[in-house]
């Protein structure tokens, strides 16, 4: 056989914008793309622009969840399997919030009746599905047209839900009043629901709640945010009336950022 020879490599000195080269295509690994110089040079000493994801699955950039830094490095963006966490300073990690909220885009009249309902109905069964780990949660709701009759209404966080939950740890704020201002009774409770009034029992057929407070969620299941009115009327829920909820970590975590 004869002997084979491979020449020299070539330097290249300038390379035109124009000049293409081929590359590997992810998403199609038989396949080959071309890229220009430009392209390239681009990518590499600029921030990349990412083209426009599709419905269409792994269209999109993203993560995979992988182990956390031993020390966080400035810059960085990680993902582990509960939330994602940036860090601003090294050492310094935080976590990047992912909020999941529902909102009142249209009035809500309530039943008329005792029961408890769920707060929200777009979607129909105002009702989100959370996975374990630690919440955050905060909402703003504003009650009118209840029964002038005294008493207000009793504020259930997991509702008729499927969720497993624990360490429960909220706090509002109410008022019960007409359209003018009025005292507020802040409490704070240690269980998914508040008492049966949640603010001073009075005869105010408008009734606004702010609620905040974190929660541990030991087995996924559904979450119905919910109320029960102490006397029965059409009550109505206000447009721009919300709760959101904003997964932290594991159930475990107690900390996030250089605390000592």
């Amino acid at each position: 056989m004869a002997d084979t020879k491979f020449s020299d490599a070539t330097t290249i000195d300038a390379v035109a914008d124009a000049d293409e080269f081929g590359i590997a295509d992810a998403s199609a690994p038989t396949a080959v793309v071309n890229a220009t110089a430009l392209q390239l040079k681009t990518y590499v000493n600029t921030a990349p622009i990412w083209a426009g994801g599709t419905a269409a699955a792994g269209t999109w950039p993203k993560f995979t969840p992988g182990t956390l830094f031993t020390t966080p490095e400035a810059g960085a963006i990680e993902l582990d399997a509960d939330v994602f966490y940036g860090t601003t300073d090294a050492g310094n990690r935080g976590v990047i919030p992912v909020k999941h909220f529902i909102r009142c885009d249209s009035a809500r009249t309530l039943p008329n009746d005792t029961n408890e309902n769920a707060i929200f109905n777009s979607p129909t069964n105002g009702r989100i599905t959370l996975e374990t780990g630690l919440y955050f949660f905060e909402g703003v709701i504003s009650i009118s047209a209840m029964s002038a009759t005294t008493g207000n209404a009793r504020i259930d966080i997991r509702g008729a839900g499927t969720a497993t939950m624990a360490a429960w740890c909220w706090w509002s704020n109410a008022a019960e009043s007409t359209t003018t201002p009025g005292t507020d009774q802040a409490a704070v409770f240690v269980a998914e629901d508040s008492s049966a009034s949640i603010a001073t029992a009075g005869t105010g057929t408008v009734l606004g709640i702010h609620i905040k407070g974190s929660v541990e969620v030991t087995a996924a299941g559904t979450v119905i945010p919910s109320i029960d009115l102490v006397t029965a009327a059409a009550a109505i829920v206000a447009i721009g009336s919300y709760i959101e909820f904003e997964r932290r970590g594991s159930t475990s975590v107690v900390s996030v950022g250089q605390w000592d």
